[in-house]
């Protein structure tokens, strides 16, 4: 593979990585690490009885300053603003949060608003807005999909205008994140498959991504073959700690990947249908990817050699337009074998509508930084077509 076009290039992960079984346990010397004297815990709804969140409390102590357990998914710019209004009241100086995605863009945007003593989180909207250090951070993954733990990226969604907006800052990356698959174990098997395809997507949209480089190529290939190898025996066996933690790092890796290489169409797509309707975000990148690799063949097919290898194809004899398509079967066949639906007409997404949807695709930052260039909803609409 060349990289002539990509000869410079900067790479960016300052996140200490703390992985094991019983990680959590971990948290209070994290905090001492970071100078974190008392911290809020950020969660949501769903997980605040949770035995996991009990025990972090328990672990914390006075080092608590309390929990603010109101995330929720596709994160609200009001939700955010109540989560900063809670740290300031709690005397907190520093979040942990312990949840999915979501949960961690909320702590992402309380932190930005409690450093910077505001209210409105939307006026940080955009890429590089916030501009400083946001009050420490530590990010603790109970689903194995965002790879938010490690990026620099925060999705809120504005409810009333139905939009997913990006606040994208080096600043907003957690500098400590701890992975215990022993947080993983209970997810059910249907979140386990989507969120496990948002980390295949990271992977696999970072090699079709303008910022692509061997660094992030390394990190997506890897992650990729565990996300294969893993994932299935997730679902087979959900105790399975060996294969919940390799699932887990392989998510962390495809965060470091697109954190650095950044994503393609796939997404743009997946934050429109996200944020018109409410699909969930793995479940809608586990059905555009095979199309998304598709549309970018004419300008990626080389690159999706270490894909197909990854998957465990032979490339020896093929061209890259046949490594390129058997890549994108593997793709389709490996949702197949999750379980996964395969069309957007089978999530309720309707066809009449697909040309707003590749409206609000196009504007999208992911889409921006594609590698084949787009410009026009009407380049995108085949696509959706094609997934519908």
């Amino acid at each position: 593979m060349s990289y002539k076009d990509r000869f410079t290039f900067s790479f960016h992960i300052p996140t200490k990585i703390v992985f094991g079984e019983g990680a959590l346990k971990e948290t209070v010397k994290e905090m001492d690490g970071l100078g974190m004297r008392k911290a809020l815990v950020v969660t949501d709804v769903a997980l605040k009885d949770n035995s996991m969140v009990k025990s972090l409390m328990s672990m914390l102590g006075e080092r608590g300053a309390g929990l603010f357990a109101e995330a929720i998914p596709d994160s609200s710019l009001e939700v955010v603003r109540r989560g900063a209004g809670s740290f300031r009241k709690t005397g907190a100086d520093g979040l942990i949060s312990i949840g999915g995605g979501s949960t961690m863009d909320t702590a992402k945007g309380i932190g930005v608003l409690a450093k910077k003593g505001q209210d409105d989180l939307r006026q940080f909207i955009g890429l590089g807005k916030v501009g400083e250090p946001i009050v420490p951070h530590i990010a603790i993954p109970t689903t194995s999909g965002t790879g938010s733990e490690v990026t620099m990226f925060a999705t809120i969604k504005d409810h009333e205008a139905k939009v997913k907006n990006l606040i994208s800052d080096p600043h907003l990356i957690p500098p400590v994140a701890i992975l215990d698959p022993l947080l993983t174990v209970g997810l059910p098997p249907a979140m386990t498959a989507a969120t496990g395809m948002d980390a295949l997507s990271h992977a696999i949209e970072s090699f079709h991504a303008r910022g692509y480089e061997p660094i992030a190529d390394g990190l997506a290939q890897q992650a990729i073959r565990l996300v294969v190898q893993y994932l299935p025996r997730c679902l087979e066996k959900g105790d399975d700690v060996e294969a919940r933690g390799m699932l887990a790092i392989a998510s962390t890796m495809g965060g470091m990947a697109f954190q650095n290489a950044l994503v393609g169409c796939v997404h743009g797509m997946a934050h429109a249908l996200g944020g018109m309707y409410g699909l969930h975000h793995g479940l809608a990148n586990a059905i555009l990817l095979s199309h998304g690799m598709r549309f970018n063949m004419p300008v990626s097919a080389p690159r999706y050699r270490q894909v197909g290898e990854a998957f465990g194809l032979d490339p020896r004899g093929k061209s890259d337009g046949e490594i390129g398509e058997m890549a994108a079967q593997a793709v389709e066949k490996f949702t197949r074998q999750l379980g996964l639906p395969q069309k957007l007409s089978e999530v309720n997404i309707p066809k009449e509508n697909l040309t707003e949807v590749a409206k609000t695709a196009v504007a999208d930052p992911a889409m921006r930084s594609n590698i084949r260039k787009v410009t026009d909803p009407g380049e995108i609409i085949p696509v959706l077509l094609s997934a519908w």
